[in-house]
């Protein structure tokens, strides 16, 4: 069978990337004739500048930067939802530092300036009444993001793990889990496949076949067989039972169907509204989100 080769851009590598990786193994895509070519940015900012230069047609994000991007003009629109719909994210620190107050003067890894982390970090400490940009010292940590090496040797003293190096992590002693982000934010749609409108428009039975083999993916990992939690394990290699802990923290609540939550979408705006990432008029979330 001809498969169609197509580049999913995505801002980092961790365990919202699997299904695509999983899927690519197991054949879910290519059985639908579409094979995603996986490539990472290591931040939200490249990646929309890659969409925006037309380099990247389809891939996935983290919303806060796409709406930003989308308000200034991104030729793109939301086609759907990663398995991690609500936010997720984990704020780690090491041990000794119990709150958010105690990190004032604490360096604090984030995946790039203008990524997500940036926001979530910002609105976090502001809700502390702290000054993020006086009182702590945000690092940004590019491919180095995830790797709990930077808890064991200094680099950072906090920083938004995700998985699998949060559960590493945890087990090596590095760190503890502060906060779950998700708790300052209440039903807010996290992660987004998004499409460019050329794309949109010329190829949209490729994506609906690249949707089909994503919603399989997660399916077959909601109930993980063994050449699963493998898979992973070599993918992003740790121990597998370091991945299987990682894979059951982020499946207690997935979204299979990859639905964008409507509400959650608007809560995101409104809250993106409220930093001042975005000012003026944002378009309805109809004209956002792809209704085909």
């Amino acid at each position: 069978m001809h498969c169609v080769t197509v580049t999913w851009g995505a801002p980092s590598f961790w365990i919202e990337r699997f299904p695509l990786y999983y899927g690519n193994a197991r054949g879910f895509f290519e059985r639908r004739g579409v094979r995603p070519e996986i490539e990472i940015f290591h931040g939200g900012p490249e990646l929309l500048r890659a969409v925006a230069e037309e380099r990247i047609h389809v891939g996935e994000i983290g919303l806060p930067p796409f709406i930003k991007a989308f308000s200034e003009g991104l030729p793109a629109r939301i086609i759907g939802s990663t398995f991690i719909q609500r936010l997720d994210h984990f704020l780690a620190a090491k041990p000794e530092i119990r709150t958010l107050a105690d990190l004032k003067g604490r360096r604090i890894g984030i995946l790039s300036l203008g990524s997500c982390d940036d926001y979530f970090l910002r609105r976090l400490l502001c809700q502390q009444g702290m000054d993020p940009d006086a009182e702590v010292e945000m690092t940004p940590l590019g491919a180095a993001y995830g790797d709990p090496e930077c808890f064991a040797t200094g680099r950072i003293d906090a920083g938004f793990l995700v998985e699998p190096s949060l559960s590493l992590a945890e087990s090596k002693g590095y760190c503890r889990v502060l906060l779950r982000v998700g708790d300052y934010f209440p039903r807010y749609q996290w992660g987004g496949i998004f499409a460019s409108e050329r794309f949109i428009r010329d190829h949209h039975v490729v994506l609906e076949s690249l949707l089909a083999g994503y919603r399989q993916a997660v399916r077959a990992m909601a109930s993980p067989p063994d050449d699963c939690i493998e898979f992973g394990s070599r993918l992003f290699q740790v121990a597998p039972e370091v991945f299987q802990s990682a894979l059951r923290r982020h499946l207690s609540d997935p979204q299979m169907d990859a639905r964008i939550d409507l509400q959650g979408l608007e809560n995101c705006i409104r809250i993106q509204r409220e930093l001042g990432a975005i000012t003026g008029n944002v378009a309805a979330t109809a004209m956002m989100v792809c209704q085909r």
